[in-house]
């Protein structure tokens, strides 16, 4: 088994989308991340989750968890509207790990090398053509690779 065999589909979109648009892929998808690509469509970063709860949520209770339990609902409309106002590039981390990114012939150990040594749960399976184009093909989740050893 390669990369291109256990690529799933996966989103990608471009750093000046909407926190919005991110949120409505990663939930219909129920997908690990989403691979961020340049304007030319070159993979930069992978979007996680978490990515986009650290960059809504309000600063008093992203510091202190604890203050969440007293404020309960108040502040989901503010965090909605912060989803709906910042871009991709505004929660991206700005001390991101180096790219989660193998060719298709990867083998399942590289994807978990590349996995371990990111620390992303999913690696985006990217083929360039010969005039440097990238395709993306999907991606590959930690879940899909401890299958295949299991």
């Amino acid at each position: 088994m390669r990369a291109r065999d256990l690529a799933r589909r996966c989103a990608s979109l471009s750093a000046d989308e909407s926190v919005l648009r991110a949120v409505e892929l990663l939930a219909d998808e129920g997908a690990a991340g989403i691979v961020v690509v340049t304007w030319e469509g070159h993979p930069f970063a992978i979007l996680e989750g978490h990515h986009i709860l650290a960059g809504t949520l309000p600063d008093a209770v992203r510091d202190d968890h604890l203050r969440a339990s007293v404020v309960g609902d108040r502040l989901d409309g503010e965090v909605r509207a912060s989803m709906a106002t910042l871009t991709v590039a505004d929660v991206l981390p700005r001390r991101r790990p180096a790219l989660a990114l193998v060719g298709p012939h990867a083998s399942p150990l590289r994807m978990s090398a590349v996995m371990a040594r990111t620390g992303s749960p999913v690696v985006a399976v990217v083929e360039y053509d010969g005039a440097d184009r990238p395709h993306l093909l999907g991606a590959v989740t930690a879940a899909t690779v401890l299958a295949h050893f299991r």
